[in-house]
């Protein structure tokens, strides 16, 4: 009873505050919007000044996604601060971002929103960005740090992706690319008006070989939306989004191969089969006296099949084999009140929402191995219930103190058979999480075009099904979720008229969950191995970005980012490996810049340079921090674009070469068992990334009245 009056209690003292407010701010309180955000909130409500926003905040739109180049949301990403990013998979769709110092190991603990749904998988909180429809971003919002308003594993930020919606003009649009490893794509979208609806439409096919041997796939997408404004006041959109794909997965190798044949598949076969169904329903109603009420439906299908081959072992056979069978679905949805007042005579704005989901997932793994057949079964199912208030006070047209909190009630089912050579076994059980989280903020608007901030929030991560109940080892139903704690010092602003920028420093405290043990022999006398919760840790580092513009000649974007990520006490991993407070987290380098150049010699045409240089980092499963590092590496992309205007649209040609320099570099390595050494010899494990790739294309847009 105590938990559900803590949830109740904070709606109630939020409504209360919520009667008390009044009308609209006056006109001289409201800052001229520059640029604008739209997830101040944990649904899009009016546009946001990102100047008066507690946070360091990176938008990148549609015509920046095109200027660059990107052919996957990962690339797009890849050149923002706070990112980290590395493709342990071995194909150009399926690479793993994190933000802040997380390394997405065991799980990502960035949350990642299409049109306000959170997209993470529900087993293992994974993102799968090859089932967003690339073509149709209208733009990308990163909130780097831990957000108490939008729920759980948000410990690295939020990705917050909007998507395109029909206009007030007809368009066609079709566009062709054509590059190395037989990279194909062909995409036809359409949008426009009709009366009070709009619609929008998106169509695509993408195939590529491959890099490495066996590593490229296919992918078919659909997206439709209609949206209905009968009034200024309304506004409703309905979404569909289907995705079937086929991809295969070149997987790592020893260190060795890689540097003698960079494009060898030593699991030749292993790949990633998946169709996912997608729909949601959107809504904001403008309600008199400052009020609007938002709100969202959604469902969402996900089957999966997955074949995973094993390293071939030293006497010559097939180490593993094994084929995943995978359904999830997810259903729920979101409300949220707001309200852009003023109280006790000082501009106020206030939100207030609760959010209910219900996830089912299932798994069915066969496999064979030199040991032995293998079998097992498992299905889980999630509830989340929240609620969540967010409210912004400018104490004085120049000060403005913003709060929140949120409060979650997770609750995991799960039962699991397994079935091996030693017989058959049963693990199954209930666990439940609650908890609540708060956020506070100060930004001081230091010019109309600065402003600088501080903010304090906290996070969790729930452990999955997996972490506590069915992972190799005993089972631990009593597993503690993560708990992070995030501090922020900020300024940012438009210096001059032709430049403008951020910088933000952070902390981020927290513990984690590894799979420990000191007799790690199964069934041996002291037989010890679980997961269990690791103490301390700590993210902590610095994000610049600076932008600048000279006339219609010449922009640029420079993104810096120092990151320190250390475990902060000291726990054994096993009976020979212990780590130490002052160990560095893998897979997270301490430097990372990006530089991007854009040149308009002439009207219509862009000449774009773009270098990335990512500073070494440990391997995956070296805690310890006893192996080499893997290399840094630099990577300069190049593109030339031209459009010009034709009858009845524009035509847009391009060409671009990625890896200019023809660089070898990994971007990802793990500390592994050599299966082909034999004795069971531990070495590196690396993916090699691309080299110099080329591409080419063309888009006609139509454009009717």
């Amino acid at each position: 009873m105590r938990i559900h009056l803590t949830g109740f209690s904070i709606c109630v003292v939020l409504l209360s505050y919520l009667v008390a407010s009044t009308t609209h701010a006056q006109s001289e309180d409201v800052i001229e919007t520059r640029e604008v955000v739209v997830s101040s909130t944990r649904l899009p409500d009016a546009p946001v000044d990102a100047r008066t926003l507690p946070a360091k905040v990176t938008v990148i739109t549609a015509e920046d996604i095109r200027k660059s180049g990107a052919k996957t949301v990962q690339e797009a990403l890849q050149w923002a601060s706070g990112v980290v990013m590395f493709d342990s998979i071995g194909n150009a769709f399926q690479q793993s971002i994190d933000l802040r110092g997380f390394n997405a190991q065991p799980v990502p603990t960035t949350s990642v929103f299409v049109d306000g749904v959170r997209i993470n998988e529900p087993d293992f909180n994974t993102v799968n960005f090859d089932l967003i429809p690339f073509d149709t971003i209208e733009r990308i919002e990163i909130i780097p740090g831990a957000s108490a308003i939008y729920g759980k594993n948000a410990l690295g930020g939020v990705i917050n992706i909007i998507t395109k919606r029909g206009g007030n003009k007809h368009q066609v649009t079709g566009e062709t690319i054509f590059g190395s490893f037989h990279r194909e794509r062909y995409t036809l979208s359409t949008s426009g008006p009709l009366g009070d609806f709009d619609y929008y439409a998106n169509a695509a096919r993408e195939t590529e070989s491959g890099f490495r041997d066996n590593s490229g796939g296919r992918i078919s997408r659909f997206n439709g939306r209609i949206g209905y404004r009968p009034s200024e006041r309304t506004d409703l959109t309905l979404s569909y989004t289907y995705v079937a794909d086929r991809l295969y997965q070149a997987g790592q190798i020893p260190l060795s191969v890689a540097e003698a044949s960079p494009k060898r598949n030593l699991t030749s076969g292993d790949f990633d089969d998946k169709e996912a169904n997608f729909i949601r329903l959107t809504s904001r109603q403008t309600l008199p006296w400052g009020f609007s009420l938002n709100g969202n439906l959604f469902y969402r299908r996900l089957s999966q099949e997955l074949l995973s081959v094993g390293q071939p072992g030293f006497v010559g056979g097939v180490f593993s084999r094994g084929t995943t069978l995978g359904d999830s679905e997810s259903r729920g949805g979101t409300v949220q009140l707001g309200h852009d007042g003023s109280f006790v005579g000082h501009r106020n704005q206030l939100v207030i929402g609760s959010e209910l989901i219900r996830s089912n997932f299932s798994s069915h793994l066969n496999s064979t191995s030199d040991f032995g057949p293998f079998a097992n079964r498992t299905g889980s199912e999630e509830n989340i219930l929240a609620f969540y208030g967010q409210d912004s006070f400018y104490l004085t047209p120049q000060l403005i103190l913003t709060t929140g909190m949120r409060y979650d009630q997770s609750r995991i089912t799960v039962d699991s058979a397994s079935a091996d050579l030693f017989g058959t076994s049963q693990l199954n059980g209930t666990k439940s999480y609650y908890r609540t989280t708060p956020r506070a903020g100060l930004t001081y608007l230091v010019t109309p075009d600065v402003s600088t901030y501080f903010n304090y929030s906290e996070g969790f991560r729930v452990p999955t099904s997996q972490e506590m109940f069915t992972l190799v080892g005993r089972p631990n139903p009593d597993l503690q979720a993560v708990r992070s704690r995030n501090y922020e010092l900020g300024i940012k602003g438009q210096v001059q008229q032709w430049i403008d920028g951020s910088l933000a420093v952070f902390q981020n405290n927290s513990n984690e969950i590894f799979f420990t043990c000191s007799v790690c022999v199964f069934g041996a006398p002291g037989f010890d191995a679980e997961n269990r919760n690791a103490d301390k840790s700590r993210r902590r580092g610095v994000e610049a970005t600076l932008k600048g513009r000279w006339n219609d000649l010449l922009d640029t974007v420079v993104n810096y980012t120092y990151t320190e990520a250390q475990f902060r006490s000291t726990f054994n991993l096993s009976a020979t490996k212990t780590v130490q407070a002052g160990d560095s987290i893998p897979l997270v380098p301490n430097h990372r810049v990006s530089v991007t150049a854009n040149l308009h010699p002439i009207t219509g045409g862009t000449f774009s340079l773009t270098g990335l240089y990512v500073g070494p980092q440990f391997y995956l499963n070296d805690e310890s921090n006893t192996q080499p590092r893997i290399p840094g590496y630099f990577v300069l992309n190049a593109r030339v674009a031209y459009e010009q205007p034709v009858p009845y649209g524009r035509l847009t040609a391009f060409l671009m070469v990625n890896n200019l320099l023809n660089n070898h570099y990994f971007t990802f390595g793990s500390f592994s068992t050599n299966n082909l050494t034999g004795g069971g010899m531990q070495d590196r494990f690396v993916v090699p990334a691309p080299g110099v790739a080329v591409y080419g294309g063309l888009s006609f847009r139509f454009e009717g009245s």
